[in-house]
């Protein structure tokens, strides 16, 4: 299956998901080789759901099982990619739950270049987009919806 993105004139549209999971303070994330950090997650195939989408992107990133996921927020995400040289429209939708704990995790898909690694809270403004750290302040009583505007 093909991944959600769709190539226009103006740049390209994505449909992502994403996973918080926490542990001891810390928040489990993907840092890649241009040193960027976001949350474990990926886009999501033609004719996945969001739900199939993070069960999915969690097991091939740390080969374990998301447990109790349970949609915490969605990310409208604009912005600009200097290395592809195009502008982004992203709907990311972020998943709480939990995995198996472990200190370091090994990717089921060896020819992915990301690193996966428990990183302190206290560091939450490392993350891209930038807009993430708002989730730590925020209750988990209902859906939160953002905006990231890094361009437009």
């Amino acid at each position: 299956m093909k991944d959600l993105t769709l190539e226009v004139a103006e740049g390209k549209l994505n449909i992502r998901v994403a996973a918080w999971i926490e542990h001891e303070n810390q928040i489990l994330v993907s840092t890649f080789p241009d040193g960027s950090i976001s949350l474990v997650g990926g886009r999501l195939k033609f004719s996945e759901t969001t739900l199939e989408g993070i069960q999915r992107e969690v097991f091939e990133e740390t080969g374990e099982h998301f447990n109790s996921p349970v949609l915490f927020a969605i990310v409208e995400n604009f912005f600009y990619d200097i290395a592809s040289e195009q502008q982004f429209h992203e709907f990311l939708y972020i998943y709480k739950g939990e995995i198996q704990q472990q200190s370091a995790y090994l990717e089921a898909n060896s020819a992915a270049a990301e690193v996966i690694s428990w990183m302190p809270k206290s560091k939450i403004k490392m993350l891209k987009p930038d807009v993430l750290q708002e989730l730590v302040l925020l209750p988990n009583e209902s859906i939160v919806h953002l905006v990231n505007l890094e361009s437009r």
